[in-house]
């Protein structure tokens, strides 16, 4: 009798398999594989090769210590985790943000409009603000 619930089993071969004649596949190899499927941009960072080694080397220490590579939280993890150490090794530190310090005399609303049109400033520019 026909059980809707029952699992299919598979018959189907897998459709890529990663390792030919029972070797391992190395990082490069599978980074190599997986770079087509990647978006556009992606591909054409990783064209340049100090970009291509520094991707590499990444994901050599991720899968030293042990990350799946099929689990996106667990890669996000060991990025944030490793963030620091990584920005010093790429020897780029997060850019610092500036406050934005206006020059020159503070404009009253009821003062006189700067373009010169001799409305006060509420009615000329400042209008919309």
């Amino acid at each position: 009798m026909w059980n809707p619930f029952k699992k299919k089993e598979e018959t189907a071969a897998p459709a890529a398999e990663p390792a030919k004649n029972g070797k391992k596949e190395s990082i490069e190899e599978r980074i190599e594989r997986e770079i087509d499927s990647l978006p556009a941009m992606i591909k054409s960072k990783l064209q340049d090769p100090t970009i291509k080694k520094r991707f590499i080397d990444i994901a050599k220490r991720m899968e030293k210590d042990g990350v799946d590579f099929k689990s996106i939280r667990q890669m996000k993890k060991w990025m944030k985790n490793h963030e620091a150490e990584l920005r010093a090794e790429n020897g780029t530190a997060p850019a610092k943000v500036e406050t934005v310090v206006h020059q020159g005399p503070r404009i009253g609303r009821n003062d006189p409009c700067p373009c010169g049109s001799g409305k006060k400033y509420k009615k000329c520019c400042g209008a919309g603000k």
